[in-house]
C-alpha cells in the first residue's frame, strides 16, 4: 500500500486530493492507519 500512498501524497502537494482519517482532513506525512482520499473540487477557470 506505499506506493499508493506516495502519489496521493503527490496529488496532494499539487492541490488535487485531500487525505483523510475520521472524516477530518490530515497531514498525509503523520498518518498512520487507514486513511481515506477525496478529490479537491477546484472552480472551472473558463479564462484558459
Amino acid at each position: 500500500m506505499e506506493p499508493v500512498r506516495e502519489a496521493a501524497r503527490r496529488l496532494v502537494v499539487r492541490g488535487e486530493l485531500e487525505i483523510l482519517q475520521e472524516g477530518h482532513v490530515v497531514d498525509a506525512s503523520t498518518a498512520r492507519g487507514p486513511i481515506r482520499v477525496r478529490r479537491v473540487d477546484r472552480p472551472v477557470d473558463f479564462a484558459r
